[in-house]
């Protein structure tokens, strides 16, 4: 069975997308299979994959992108049928339903992203709360995402310290940048982005590989 790593957050506008996107390309720079499932009703990674096969219809593509956003248990018993070598990576709507459930059941690892403001930890703190009630087991990962390192929030270990407490894990950091956001579906990834969110994915592939010593 693949591995199922899923991005959410019960907070919308916390870069899960793009996240999505710079992951996929980058397992697949260091020759990874990959497949995203768009699990957005927005459609944001299968609508820019849309559009840039129409620019670039010559270009191979470098991972799959389904749309997701209905029947959820199908794309997991899909993933059940691929190697273990394939990673599935599954980009959420800014909410939860139970339309999610399976994606978050059959989850190696649930990768949350979050910024230092008080909204969204307070969503995310929900969101934490709501998937203990479910009984989800995977590994929990929170990753502060487009930082801004010139700010600092008085509140930012406490903060953490909250996260660990709930049982999750607090990745690297991704500093906000232009080269985080210039993502693609096609595109390899350039070096300043490899260079962006390196420790961030490595971090999660440590986790993902069961690495139970891992200290972040």
């Amino acid at each position: 069975m693949a591995k199922i790593i899923v991005i959410s957050n019960g907070k919308g506008g916390t870069g899960k997308s793009t996240l999505c996107m710079q992951f996929a390309n980058y397992l697949t720079s260091i020759g990874k299979a990959v497949a995203v499932l768009d699990a957005d009703e927005g459609q944001t990674i299968v609508d820019l994959r849309e559009v840039e096969v129409k620019q670039h219809p010559d270009t191979p593509l470098p991972w799959k992108v389904w749309n997701a956003a209905e029947n959820a248990q199908a794309f997991v018993d899909r993933a059940k049928q691929m190697g273990d070598d394939t990673y599935v990576l599954v980009d959420c709507p800014g909410s939860l339903n139970s339309n999610l459930l399976p994606f978050f059941r059959a989850a190696n690892t649930i990768v949350i992203p979050f910024r230092y403001d008080d909204v969204v930890i307070m969503r995310t703190m929900k969101f934490v709360k709501i998937l203990k009630m479910a009984h989800i087991e995977a590994k929990q990962l929170f990753l502060p995402n487009c930082i801004d390192i010139r700010v600092k929030n008085p509140n930012e270990e406490a903060i953490k310290d909250m996260f660990r407490k709930s049982g999750g894990i607090i990745l690297p950091r991704v500093k906000q940048g232009v080269s985080v956001q210039r993502c693609s579906t096609l595109r390899p990834i350039d070096d300043y982005q490899k260079k962006a969110i390196e420790f961030t994915i490595d971090g999660i592939l440590k986790v993902v590989g069961y690495n139970n010593n891992l200290i972040i």
